[in-house]
């Protein structure tokens, strides 16, 4: 059960006092069975007090004077005494102003000559005094449960949760990670030699490719070397084939000149014999006409004539020696160690 906080302005200041030991006294028979009833009920006193304690003790600051005086001039301003009462009061009272400011300013605006009295104030204490309360065995009861069973809740969880922390190992736990660190480094250790094999192979491989490069690479230049140099001597080969070419060119004009006028010369020379033969053989031919007819030989043996047998040779010499100089073949030299043949080409 709840209760209810439902203050009551004290209408003077000795019954202020009363008013709040009577509530003392109700909230005391009307206590609950619960921790969060009593405290509920001492809230209620405490805010009950507070409130009498400002209702029968107003303050007579500054600030609460400077606002009784506006609430004077408003009062006795004639555009607000038009609206009624009740109004004016209850605009007081949201402006802050208690019921005997409010009247005292009602008296000070009906008489304006009358000087203002303010209110004595009395002394306040910061804090409301303890109320008085007595236990009896449930309080007691409900707060042995209630603290019991807050103690052992705090004592499961530290338990549970705490404990397990702050409790050191036992030698069972160091022995198993021990073992279990064991196993580890001989598990890296093996891992790491089988990766150090397999290194060893991999640089092994990496070293033969390496060497087979090596090898490839200088085959390669050796062919390259070869190449370029058989490059070179081809280039150099061509060259001497179009120089002796272009020689042949510059030359074969001169050639067939030179074949033309050997020509010429040798028909001359043939057509002066031929000439000559003739005016032989018509100078020779009466006394051939006129000589007696030798007697036919006799049929016989055949054999090679004398005339023959003595000027076999000479056909060839004269072959040789009827042979223009012009037909022989000559050799000259191109200035490269070479000799090229210019001999004219007879059909």
């Amino acid at each position: 059960m709840i209760h209810e906080c439902i203050p009551r302005a004290a209408s003077s200041p000795q019954e202020a006092p009363l008013e709040a030991a009577n509530g003392n006294m109700i909230d005391g028979e009307k206590r609950g069975t619960t921790v969060a009833e009593i405290l509920t009920a001492g809230n209620c006193r405490s805010e009950s007090n507070s409130r009498a304690s400002d209702t029968a003790y107003p303050m007579s600051t500054p600030d609460r004077q400077e606002l009784l005086r506006n609430a004077v001039a408003f009062l006795s301003d004639p555009k607000s005494q038009a609206s009624p009462l009740a109004q004016r009061i209850q605009f007081l009272e949201s402006k802050g102003l208690n019921s005997q400011e409010i009247d005292l300013a009602l008296r000070q605006s009906s008489n304006p000559s009358a000087p203002i009295s303010y209110p004595a104030s009395y002394p306040v204490s910061a804090f409301p005094a303890a109320a008085s309360t007595q236990w009896d065995w449930r309080d007691y009861f409900i707060t042995a449960v209630v603290s019991g069973t807050i103690t052992y809740g705090a004592v499961a969880l530290f338990k549970k949760y705490l404990l397990p922390h702050l409790q050191p190992p036992s030698t069972t736990a160091y022995e198993q990670d021990r073992d279990a660190l064991n196993a580890q480094f001989d598990a890296a250790e093996a891992l790491l030699k089988e990766i150090q094999a397999e290194t060893a192979l991999v640089r092994a491989a990496v070293e033969e490719q390496k060497e087979k490069v090596d090898k490839t690479t200088k085959d390669i230049e050796l062919v390259v070397t070869e190449m370029r140099g058989s490059e070179l001597k081809t280039r150099d080969e061509m060259r001497e084939i179009r120089d002796e070419v272009n020689t042949i060119r510059e030359m074969l004009p001169k050639m067939i000149d030179r074949n033309k006028d050997s020509q010429t010369q040798s028909l001359a020379e043939l057509q002066q014999e031929l000439k000559s033969l003739k005016a032989l053989l018509l100078s020779r031919g009466p006394s051939i006409s006129s000589s007696p007819s030798s007697p036919l030989p006799t049929p016989g043996r055949p054999s090679i004539p004398a005339w023959q047998l003595a000027g076999a040779p000479s056909p060839l010499g004269s072959t040789e020696s009827s042979t223009p100089s012009y037909m022989l073949p000559t050799a000259t030299s191109n200035g490269k160690g070479k000799e090229v043949d210019l001999s004219p080409s007879t059909s």
